[in-house]
């Protein structure tokens, strides 16, 4: 009797089967995205004076136009002088869909140069979206004269 065939066949299950995670047999895919955002007082959604509006490229579909205000915000621990704290949402339109998030994060404060790093969770989809669960890590920098570049890293899980 041939011990290996029994573990061979459950190596070439797992090696051929789609990627499953967070039970629900939800299929997840890895994220990973260049954006690029810069401040602005004109295009921001009806009623904001102000936002930032950028562009993203990555896989999976993450590739379109995003638009972000924060709609709270924070100072930072006195220890940590110099950060503030926000939350808002943050919306992606791509080309099969949109993404709604909420993002909150942390940044230094005022007109200088500095970091950004938040996270980013689903909170509703369109199109190809809909349905999706997951969260983004964005982490970067800002040039000090409205100018915001980022790197996303995550997970969107669709329904199968």
């Amino acid at each position: 009797m041939n011990h290996l065939a029994p573990g061979l066949l459950v190596l070439l299950t797992l090696a051929t089967a789609p990627a499953y995670a967070h039970g629900g047999g939800n299929k997840c895919k890895k994220i990973h995205a260049d954006l690029v955002e810069v401040s602005a007082t004109e295009g921001c959604n009806p009623g904001l004076s102000s936002c930032f509006l950028g562009e993203v490229d990555g896989n999976h579909g993450v590739r379109g136009v995003t638009h972000f205000a924060a709609d709270s915000g924070a100072a930072g621990p006195s220890t940590s002088p110099g950060f503030i704290s926000y939350s808002g949402p943050f919306e992606y339109r791509l080309e099969k869909g949109n993404l709604t998030m909420r993002e909150t994060g942390v940044t230094t404060s005022g007109p200088v140069p500095g970091v950004v790093t938040a996270y980013q969770k689903i909170v509703a989809g369109t199109g190809e979206f809909a349905g999706a669960t997951g969260y983004f890590f964005v982490s970067g920098e800002k040039d000090g004269l409205g100018l915001v570049e980022t790197f996303i890293n995550g997970e969107i899980c669709f329904q199968k």
